[in-house]
């Protein structure tokens, strides 16, 4: 009871602890966790109620970078492969949804068929035998569920079963857009109208007599669009401005990080020390750390043709210098030449699956006695005649394998007594003998050193200093040595013109004001230094016409347009042909053939659709114009339409629309058909530092 009474008297006491601990793990919790608060939490970006997750993201991307490198190829940038998996993962998303509203699925019967069997895939099924030497898909399923029977280690078939998992996923990717884009092609087919005006718009091809007089020969000066022009031109084609999101307009700056002329010198006395040490000594050994020595054993056409040629007048332990290419170094240091070596085995190799060692034994006499291997019960795994290098420098197990072996006879490599599972070996012949060489292939690649680093960034630094707003770094580049280049960024961007390693400078411009000067980005690890400015900010849905592409693009317009009056003016109803238009505007008269649906006529620029429509229109003989197009004042006079083509034909007309019109024109543009109004919020910035 005492102790009771103690904890009542206490009761405020305990209460203010209790709740000044409850609130600092409530406010602890709360900023460790503020970016679900007050960011994306763990949404990479987000389409209408689509959301991608961070995790998923990374995870897709390590994917596409890990493909990449195993396929050979090197991968991009960061950020540029961070794009591209976005958009990929984006347009999934997009398609899944279409998926579900359509009720597009695929059956477990359907995935089989398209896997295995008489209806596989043929791409699967080529794609299966080239990279894995296997029959078919069916063979590879089994090697990955059924190890044993391939004396296949654990490992390796884990790697097979994640393989073939993903393989299933990839197909029924390929299954359910099949099924999509035929629901999409054949809802966007032609109908009886559409077709017939296919054929009406092309059956008709009407020749023309003209004149013209092209804007490009009146004096520019002369035709100068006010201010109050251009504006009210701009707002006439405004639609063509709009804006996907806002964008930022940026001037930037790049200087390569190179090696400096005193690190070139540098370099040029080193690579002449190595070359002593490397004809005075034996082997490589005593080179610095710097150069990089590779040796290879190859035939001649093994090597580069600059070695090629080179080992052929070197003497054993003599070394040369091949080349000086994009700043490194190359050297070749003859290490021996060997005669009579074998290049390549062809081997027949086969996987038996015997009862007992006596079943083996009789088998392999069987197979040396003539029997084909095909007919042999007990094989299940049988590989094509093989072309092993025996040059490879991995080739030292197969060395080990074939010591000893005879030409034409079959046999157990690494047979263990009571094993169920032996493989059978048949070497069917050895190429011609030829010369190898042992070479070292030395690299000595010339970097910048850290003076010329912090040179060039000081120098950088110190020109922004003094140029600090977006004015001065515009003005003033050239004359400090510098080149600008102009660029958009908006919150989808994650690399300034697709630069790599560019994101820190990509956040800079999203967080900065109009006209401000960024620091330096980059460094010697990147390649090259860059700085930014901001020149303006578009976020009104469409860009500006004091925009000077824009300016520059209206301008032109409304210059034309004023140009147009005036030709008009000057010869609007002043004469009563053709021929007499040409003589009062001083040219000649042409002829050109006009079919509505053609996209070009000759004589005329591109886009010419007013003139098009205007002869489409124009009654044989009937005088037209003066008319303005796009480059010209043009009068003409429709001399004869031909209309002795084909007949009418659904089937070939109906092909044509849905050819120029319908969906194969649709599905080039179906992302931003199923983007349709929505936005994507990219998030990508706020996870990511550099």
């Amino acid at each position: 009871m005492a102790t009771l009474e103690k904890i009542r008297s206490k009761s405020a006491i305990l209460f203010t602890v209790i709740i000044v601990a409850l609130l600092a793990f409530i406010l602890g919790d709360f900023f460790n966790s503020s970016r679900s608060f007050f960011g994306p939490g763990t949404t990479a970006a987000k389409v209408d109620n689509h959301k991608i997750d961070i995790q998923q993201f990374n995870t897709r991307v390590e994917q596409m970078r890990q493909r990449m490198q195993d396929q050979g190829y090197t991968a991009p940038d960061l950020a540029i492969l961070q794009t591209q998996v976005l958009n990929d993962m984006i347009y999934e998303s997009l398609l899944n949804q279409e998926y579900e509203d359509l009720g597009i699925v695929v059956t477990d019967k359907e995935l089989s068929s398209a896997m295995t069997g008489a209806t596989a895939l043929p791409g699967l099924v080529q794609q299966i035998q080239q990279q894995f030497g296997v029959q078919s898909p069916e063979q590879l399923h089994d090697m990955a569920f059924n190890p044993s029977k391939y004396q296949i280690p654990a490992e390796m078939a884990n790697q097979l079963q994640t393989y073939w998992i993903e393989l299933e996923q990839n197909v029924e990717k390929e299954l359910k857009q099949q099924k999509f884009a035929t629901l999409f092609m054949g809802a966007l087919t032609a109908n009886k109208l559409d077709a017939r005006e296919m054929f009406d718009e092309n059956a008709a091809t009407s020749e023309i007599a003209y004149a013209k007089v092209d804007y490009a020969s009146l004096p520019d000066d002369e035709f100068k669009p006010t201010d109050d022009e251009i504006k009210a031109k701009y707002n006439e084609i405004k639609n063509r401005f709009r804006l996907q999101e806002p964008i930022r307009k940026i001037d930037y700056i790049t200087v390569d990080i190179v090696p400096s002329e005193d690190d070139l010198l540098k370099a040029e006395q080193a690579v002449e020390e190595a070359m002593q040490i490397l004809n005075t000594t034996e082997g490589v050994d005593g080179l610095s750390g710097y150069f990089v020595a590779n040796n290879r054993t190859a035939k001649r056409n093994g090597f580069s043709s600059q070695i090629a040629a080179a080992i052929d007048t070197m003497e054993v332990g003599q070394a040369k210098l091949i080349s000086f290419v994009n700043n490194t170094y190359t050297i070749a240091k003859l290490l021996g030449r060997n005669a009579n070596q074998q290049d390549s085995v062809k081997l027949d190799f086969a996987v038996l699956e015997v009862a007992s060692d006596a079943q083996r034994d009789s088998i392999i006499g069987a197979l040396n006695s003539g029997a084909k291997i095909s007919d042999i019960a007990q094989v299940v795994n049988q590989q094509p005649e093989q072309t092993i290098s025996l040059l490879d420098p991995n080739a030292t197990q197969i060395k080990q394998l074939l010591d000893g072996a005879t030409t034409g006879r079959y046999f157990t490599p690494d047979t263990v007594a009571g094993s169920k599972q032996v493989r059978v070996i048949r070497v069917n012949g050895y190429s011609p003998s030829v010369t190898t060489y042992d070479v070292s292939e030395i690299t000595y690649t010339v970097d910048p050193s850290s003076t010329t680093v912090n040179y060039l960034t000081q120098q950088l630094r110190d020109f922004l200093a003094e140029n600090n707003t977006a004015a001065k770094f515009s003005e003033q580049a050239a004359q400090a040595g510098y080149h600008i280049f102009p660029a958009e960024v908006g919150p989808q961007s994650l690399s300034i013109a697709n630069i790599p390693d560019t994101r820190g400078a990509v956040k800079w411009v999203m967080n900065a004001k109009k006209g401000q000067v960024s620091d330096v980005y980059g460094d010697d690890q990147t390649g090259r230094l860059i700085a930014v400015s901001l020149l303006d900010i578009y976020d009104n849905g469409y860009v500006p016409v004091t925009d000077n592409g824009v300016r520059d693009y209206v301008a032109a317009i409304a210059e034309n347009d004023k140009k147009a009056a005036k030709i008009i003016a000057d010869y609007q109803g002043k004469a009563n042909s053709v021929a007499e238009y040409a003589k009062l505007m001083n040219t000649d008269v042409d002829t050109t053939k006009v079919t509505f649906g053609q996209r070009a006529i000759s004589g005329f620029a591109l886009g010419e659709s007013d003139l098009a429509a205007a002869v489409a229109t124009a009654q044989k003989g009937q005088l037209v114009g003066p008319m303005q197009s796009n480059s010209a004042v043009v009068v003409f006079v429709v001399n004869d339409i031909d209309k002795s083509g084909r007949e009418f034909n659904f089937d070939t007309d109906k092909m044509r629309f849905n050819q120029q019109q319908a969906g194969s024109i649709l599905a080039r543009n179906l992302f931003n058909i199923m983007l349709g109004g929505n936005k994507v919020e990219n998030n990508l910035l706020q996870f990511y530092q550099d």
